[in-house]
């Protein structure tokens, strides 16, 4: 049954979390077919989903049913005859083009339910196409869309006091990568992270400072050297919604190798080991294909559960709680 404005009374889905950080999957094609997006591509659809269908976003993964940070992933069919699947990208605020650990635990989960094998297939998102690789178990990579620096050494002054450099940059979301901003990058210090992170997502809005086609700079990864020996680098990652990325940001780790290819400091088919905050691990790389640069991100997710959920018609918080 669905309620009316095109919230189901049930839905399926499958929770799992990537080295910590969580995703919700939509496993209901009648759901979708129900929504009528119309045809185009994902990104077009995606986009008549938030004019149309906003308040299921924010019954999916907002409050009460969600969890902070949580990204939920709708899939829909490819306009692409290359892909295989489609899907978009919520969270608690918005909508995301793309993003690398919920990609990551999209591949878990359709292994898991028998519904890819092991091996590689292309996924079609609002970013673009992404290559993605079920390696069996909880392992899976993706190939990101080519990442994109448009500016380098940019100087902040913060209104918190503090001055920063950092460069811009994409792989399918827009990034301020930053290594100066004079804080230890470990879990007692999430707080001070987080308060220097909007001072800078701040300090880029009052400059104006936006994507090459006005896109807010809406994640913020402040960079640190790695606490286990093996490793190459950390960091700390503000996500638009408030919360801080429990993975090392398969997205931001995408363009942060462009970055580093770019500087001569991480050689082509090199792995760059990233750590979180939290001191999980992705495995990174990036390749030359024609003129094209293409970053690769491995990581490993666990599920959490198999639910429905009840989105009872006298429930006052069905849509979520305060918008979130």
């Amino acid at each position: 049954m669905t309620l009316p404005g095109g919230l189901p009374e049930r839905l399926r889905v499958i929770d799992s979390h990537t080295i910590g950080e969580p995703t919700r999957v939509v496993l209901d094609d009648a759901f979708v077919a129900g929504l009528d997006l119309g045809a185009g591509s994902v990104r077009e659809r995606r986009d008549r989903f938030r004019e149309r269908h906003d308040h299921v976003r924010r019954g999916l993964v907002g409050d009460p049913r969600g969890a902070v940070a949580m990204v939920g992933v709708i899939l829909v069919p490819p306009a692409d005859p290359s892909c295989r699947f489609g899907a978009f990208y919520v969270n608690r605020v918005g909508y995301l083009d793309m993003c690398g650990h919920a990609t990551i635990g999209l591949a878990v989960t359709l292994g898991s339910q028998g519904l890819i094998e092991a091996g590689s297939f292309r996924l079609e998102t609002p970013a673009g196409v992404v290559g993605v690789t079920w390696h069996g178990g909880g392992e899976a990579s993706f190939e990101c869309v080519p990442p994109r620096r448009i500016a380098q050494g940019l100087v902040l002054d913060c209104d918190d006091g503090s001055r920063v450099t950092g460069d811009v940059a994409t792989s399918g979301l827009w990034f301020f990568l930053c290594r100066d901003h004079g804080l230890p990058v470990d879990p007692a210090s999430v707080a001070a992270l987080t308060a220097r992170g909007w001072s800078i997502r701040r300090a880029l809005e009052s400059r104006g400072i936006t994507g090459d086609q006005g896109e807010v700079i809406d994640h913020v990864v402040l960079l640190g050297p790695p606490r286990d020996s093996g490793n190459d680098g950390r960091a700390f990652v503000l996500c638009p919604d408030g919360a801080f990325d429990r993975s090392p940001c398969g997205t931001g780790t995408s363009a942060l190798v462009g970055c580093l290819f770019e500087d001569g400091i991480l050689a082509e088919g090199k792995t760059w080991r990233q750590e979180s905050v939290l001191g999980g691990v992705y495995d990174a790389s990036i390749r030359r294909a024609g003129g094209t640069l293409i970053p690769t991100v491995r990581g490993r997710a666990w599920l959490t559960a198999e639910s429905t959920l009840h989105f009872a018609a006298d429930d006052p918080y069905r849509t979520g709680i305060d918008g979130g």
